[in-house]
Parts: structure tokens; sequence; C-alpha cells
């Protein structure tokens, strides 16, 4: 393991939020303006998650990794996956110039949520290219996989949604006792125009299943497949083979925590 901590990232209107989890359960929390100063802070962690795509569509076929994760989100949360674009549009400097490449290219339109995140992804893209090292320490993921994956099916509720964050807080909770301290401090820390209440239940997700998963989570697909540049397509997640794990788990958290 490379260093000692795991992190989960997520795209926020003031730029990216991070929630850094130990070996040991402790956490700290930190927004930053850029991705180069994000990777800066976090170069020695074991494992970052982030909810964004690594590794572009090529053409009309789409990423497996996202078939695959709209599978096993139904019913209910499917829609939540984005299609990727494909690289071309990552050089598009308006919205109806990416709309075309993308139609042109992959014979379908580009979503308006997906070209607003286009700066993200071509940012992130930039640097993955040029840092050998990153490479190996980001892995793209998806919470609502996450959730579904740890907790037995696909979540029952929007997250924007009261009842969809009552939900997911529940889940989170029986994993990571310090769930509601970490949403808690955090919501009073950051303004909900620089950080939405979402956003942060999203990076406490991704922190947290790096960090039940040891850094070393499952995949779609297993095996993995590169883009045209090499950059590999996966979407990372983990689960509890067994309950009795998820058990022994529980108990050892709250043995540190009393300790």
């Amino acid at each position: 393991m490379k260093g000692g901590s795991f992190a989960g990232i997520d795209g926020c209107p003031a730029g990216w939020l991070t929630v850094e989890l130990t070996i040991d359960g402790s956490w700290t929390a930190g927004v930053f303006e850029d991705l180069e100063s994000l990777w800066a802070a976090y170069r020695q962690a074991a494992l970052l998650l982030i909810d964004m795509p690594i590794g572009l569509a090529d053409g009309s076929e789409p990423r497996r990794c996202d078939v695959l994760a709209r599978q096993l989100l139904k019913p209910g949360r499917a829609s939540s996956i984005f299609p990727a674009p494909v690289r071309e549009v990552l050089s598009a400097t308006d919205y109806a110039q990416a709309n075309a490449l993308q139609r042109r290219l992959s014979g379908r339109g580009l979503s308006r949520q997906t070209w607003a995140l286009v700066p993200k992804i071509r940012t992130l893209d930039r640097l993955l290219r040029q840092d050998e090292a990153a490479r190996l320490t980001f892995r793209e993921s998806h919470p609502e996989l996450c959730l579904a994956q740890l907790f037995g099916g696909p979540m029952h509720s929007g997250k924007k949604s009261q009842a969809g964050f009552d939900e997911r807080m529940a889940h989170l909770r029986g994993v990571y006792a310090q769930a509601d301290e970490v949403v808690e401090e955090l919501m009073l820390r950051y303004p909900r125009k620089a950080v939405a209440r979402d956003d942060i239940v999203d990076a406490l997700v991704l922190a947290v299943t790096a960090w039940l998963s040891e850094g070393r989570p499952r995949q779609l697909p297993e095996g993995g497949d590169g883009d045209r540049l090499g950059i590999q397509r996966i979407i990372a997640y983990y689960c509890f083979l067994k309950e009795e794990r998820l058990e022994k788990h529980n108990a050892e958290s709250l043995g540190k925590l009393d300790g």
C-alpha cells in the first residue's frame, strides 16, 4: 500500500470536495479550486476514488463500464450514470460544437449535464495523461453504484431529496460511525453555494468505499479496458462478500472509536 489514507472526491460548485479517511477511520476534508492543488495534497494517498469519467468513449461504442454500471443500478438509478463523451468533445469551445461532434462521431447527442462536466473531465484527463503516479492512484467511481453494491441494491429515493438523504445516511452510519459528524461539520464549514449537501454525501460514500476496500476495490469491467490513449476505463466499487464480514468490520470500527 502506497499510503495510509483513502479519499473520495466529488465535483462541487467551488471546485472539488475531498473526504479523506485514514486506516483507523479518522477523517479530514477539504475543498480545492483546481485539481492540480488537490493532487499535490494527496499524492501519498493509497487510493483516490473520484466521481468523474476516466478514459473516454471511442466512436459509437459506449464504455463497457457505463453499460455494466447501469445494469447494476436497475431499477430506479440507472439514469444517474451519464454516458462519457467522445474524446473530441474535450476540444470543443461551446455546447453547440460539442453536441455536433458527439452526434457525428457517436451517433448520439451530448446532454447539457455532460457538457457541464467537460471542464472537469478535461482537467482530469490532462493530469492522468501527464502523470503516471496519478494514473496509479485515481480511480473512477460512482456513489450510486457504491451504495447499491455496499447495501444490497439501488437507493429508493433521489439523492437531493430529504428522503434520499435520510436513506443514504442510515446506510452510511451502519458502516462508518462518524458519518453524521462528517456531514454536519462540512455543512457548517461550507456554504451551499460552494458545496451542496449531496456533494458531501457523495464524497463520503466514495471515501468509505475506498476505506472498506482497504484500497483494493472491485471494478467494472473486471479486466478493465483502455481507450485509444491507453487510459483504463473502469468504475470502482466494493461490496461485502458475507454479512458476517460486515458485522466484524462494524465491531472493529466501534472498538477503534471507543479506544
